[in-house]
């Protein structure tokens, strides 16, 4: 029975180690550039050498997250990080980019690619395409419940991974653009400032406040109760988030992790015990854990509104006593723990313990705090007191990490043969290693012993190695030196070390200046005479209104993209192009009648997701949308190789960007720019407020709420974007009126066209 996989996360070279001696199966790791945590320490190219050689030597995997969009100028960069670590032999890379992916499957064919989250997988449909596009596993979007990841698993040929414990993203990966938008800060690009985290006031339609806290902020998910359920459900990865944590989180949570995976393949059965889930608590959790999406995934349950920090282990409570703080608590606190004093009266305060503590028989702890701390708790009734650091549990893990585990059993057979030059190999595995010492002399007291070569041999110290058997040939009355035996015995096990990782070594058929030759000169474009117009609605009234407009200004080269749900009540011209939202599970896939849209005269689709695509894809001209962030020409030339007729690029491209995919994407294709929209900053599963809410941040700006066709929910930034520029470099520019008003469509399509100032907030994005 195949083992499920137990992935850890490695910000630095500390974490790794971590990760590895805590019983990872493998950890994942991120380079200096092009990873979707650009703020972790992050490895160099020699690091990055170290760290593959190191994880080999003991048997474990490490996998590369090259996890970002990835730019056309960035292309040669992100060419020698893959080529280096291809060589270096890295077991997978982990993407997110559809272009990376098409280059690695071209360069780098027996590399194998793992799926990031960010590609947004949330349908069965979607992970079949990435199948057929060559991606070994797929790291599926957090908001699957059991039954999709099991219908996934059983339908599509490619392995499953699935986060297990961690920091949970309040939107679908990959479709946020809440901190890019805002701070320019993309998510997509691993710079995310975490807006979601941030406090915020809830909104009704009359604008009056019906809630307020970290509205957005969830709390961190465990599903250490779920290991039993997850592996019956065929996962074959379980993945720990952390890269931003340091050494003492990804060693306490994986060995958490792995107790509990091995002791289900031994006994068939989990029982957690309040120990360990307290170290969980202690070493990070946001508001205690929730059970994510396969839980109860309601509201409540999965955000934590009171605070968007670590909360720590509750171990107390405090009170004044003749002006003396007391806490009262059984747990021995000591030098070096960091505790917080919390209540409804503030959100937090921090203390570290340095000898200003005292400790009384009944379990009273008097704390020697200053004046102004004790001012703001003198404030509070029924306080809590929790522990956010502990110096034993991080010095338990140092303890620990300071002698190196043993990971192979290396079996050596030595050969001591009168006037022959010593034999000695060393096997483990698939590995062996040979050396040849000088030949022994005639003893001339006592001669060398099975005993002496076993205790040289023996001394594997600060390796990887345990001491296996030892099978010894020694003729009679011969003598070796000790200093000889140990000499023979490092080299055996250098030798072997490097037989191992060298083993992992690939070669690269061409340099790397060779690879994936730049596209300046091919399929330069000339700009159409005439652009056509595209314009979203997602109303009748609003398409009656575009309709108008467009009639009375003699527009005729465009298409209205037309919501799915009105096509059964409402009457829409050949031309027009349904859309779907771009968060479709199967459930919502299968309410997708193709016949009606045969009968309805539609042609043309706009499609969100892969599984749309694989849905869709035989009957319908296909449009590709922003939702595949697409910010670079090899990725265009995969879409348009899956049969696009049109694709919309990302919103986070500047004007050289955009240019650049157009001129040099198929004339086949063609390219498509947003110029207004009111864009939707992140897409979410969790209902939490009423039509015509808002959100309002510290500012004071309003941030609206909309539910989407399938009932996902949208926050819409408060700034419109609009390109002022009558030279787009695109075949189609697109005016998206989602939540527009019929005022609000007019004064765009008089700015634009006419040049009339707008009564609109308004931004150019990256443009």
């Amino acid at each position: 029975m195949k083992k499920v996989e137990l992935l850890s996360p490695a910000g630095g070279f500390e974490e790794l180690v971590a990760a590895i001696n805590a019983g990872a199966d493998g950890v994942y790791v991120g380079a200096k550039e092009f990873s979707a945590r650009a703020y972790a320490k992050n490895f160099s190219e020699d690091e990055l050498i170290r760290a593959i050689d190191y994880c080999h030597e003991r048997g474990k995997k490490i996998y590369l997250a090259v996890n970002t969009l990835i730019y056309d100028e960035e292309i040669d960069r992100v060419l020698k990080l893959l080529d280096i670590a291809y060589k270096e032999g890295i077991d997978a890379v982990i993407v997110q980019d559809l272009g990376l992916l098409s280059i690695i499957k071209k360069e780098f064919a027996d590399l194998p690619i793992h799926a990031s989250t960010q590609m947004t997988i949330h349908n069965l449909l979607g992970a079949k395409v990435l199948s057929r596009l060559g991606v070994k596993s797929v790291v599926l979007a957090r908001e699957l419940d059991f039954e999709e990841i099991k219908n996934i698993k059983r339908s599509a040929d490619i392995e499953v991974e699935v986060f297990i414990h961690g920091a949970l993203c309040i939107s679908y990966s990959g479709q946020c653009l809440f901190s890019s938008i805002l701070f320019k800060r993309s998510g997509n690009r691993g710079q995310c400032a975490q807006p979601c985290r941030l406090y915020y006031k809830l909104l009704n339609k009359d604008k009056k406040i019906v809630d307020r806290g970290y509205l957005l902020s969830p709390r961190d998910i465990c599903l250490l109760d779920y290991i039993p359920n997850l592996i019956e459900a065929g996962v074959d990865s379980f993945k720990i988030e952390g890269r931003l944590k340091d050494k003492y989180y990804v060693y306490t949570v994986t060995s958490i992790y792995r107790k509990y995976i091995d002791m289900y393949y031994q006994t068939g059965k989990i029982e957690t015990n309040q120990e360990d889930k307290n170290k969980l608590f202690l070493v990070f959790n946001r508001g205690n854990f929730s059970k994510g999406y396969l839980g109860n995934p309601s509201y409540d349950n999965l955000i934590f509104k009171s605070a968007p920090n670590n909360t720590g282990l509750l171990i107390g409570s405090f009170y004044f006593k003749d002006s003396k703080l007391f806490i009262r608590t059984s747990y021995d606190l000591t030098n070096g723990d960091v505790i917080a004093f919390r209540s409804e009266k503030f959100e937090e305060v921090l203390f570290e313990i340095n000898n200003n503590i005292s400790k009384y028989q009944d379990g009273r702890v008097e704390v020697d705090i200053d004046f102004a701390r004790k001012k703001v708790l003198k404030n509070a009734s029924n306080g809590q007191v929790f522990l956010v650091k502990s110096k034993q549990l991080e010095d338990e893990v140092d303890q620990i990490l300071k002698k190196e585990k043993k990971f192979r059993k290396v079996d050596f057979e030595v050969t001591l043969k009168r006037g022959e030059n010593i034999k000695a190999v060393a096997k483990t595995e698939f590995f062996e290693a040979h050396a040849t010492g000088p030949v022994p002399e005639e003893a001339k007291s006592k001669p060398t012993t099975y005993q002496n070569v076993l205790d040289s041999f023996s001394k594997l110290g600060n390796t990887v190695f345990d001491m296996g058997e030892l099978k010894a040939y020694l003729d009679d009355n011969v003598f070796v030196k000790l200093s000889d035996l140990n000499s023979l015995r490092k080299e055996l096990i250098e030798k072997l070390s490097k037989s191992i990782t060298c083993s992992f070594k690939r070669s690269v058929q061409k340099p790397v200046e060779m690879l994936c030759h730049s596209k300046k000169d091919q399929n330069s474009k000339k700009k159409a005479a005439h652009q056509k117009f595209s314009f979203v609605i997602d109303s009748f009234s609003q398409y009656q209104k575009v309709k108008e407009i467009l009639h009375s200004r003699n527009i005729e080269n465009f298409n209205i993209y037309v919501p799915y749900t009105l096509i059964f009540n409402h009457k829409f011209s050949d031309n027009d192009i349904v859309y779907f939202d771009r968060i479709t599970h199967d459930n919502d896939l299968e309410k997708i009648n193709l016949k009606a849209l045969r009968e309805k005269g539609f042609k043309k689709v706009l499609i969100r997701n892969l599984g749309q695509y694989e849905l869709l894809k035989d009957q319908f001209d296909l449009c590709f949308d922003f939702s595949f962030n697409v910010t670079n020409s090899f990725a265009a030339d995969l879409i348009r190789n899956l049969g696009a007729k049109r694709l919309c690029l990302s919103v986070e491209l500047s004007k050289q960007q955009i240019e650049r995919i157009w001129e040099h994407s198929p004339n086949d294709l063609e390219i498509e720019t947003v110029v207004f929209w009111k864009i939707p900053l992140m897409v979410n599963k969790l209902k939490f407020f009423e039509k015509g809410s808002y959100l309002q941040d510290r500012k004071g700006e309003l941030l609206e709420l909309v539910s989407t066709q399938t009932m996902k929910n949208e926050i819409l930034n408060p700034a419109a974007l609009y390109i002022d520029d009558k030279d787009v470099p695109a075949d189609v520019i697109r005016f998206d009126f989602t939540a527009c008003s019929d005022s609000e469509i007019a004064m765009v399509f008089e700015k634009y066209f006419d040049g009339k100032v707008a009564k609109l907030k308004l931004t150019k994005g990256y443009y």
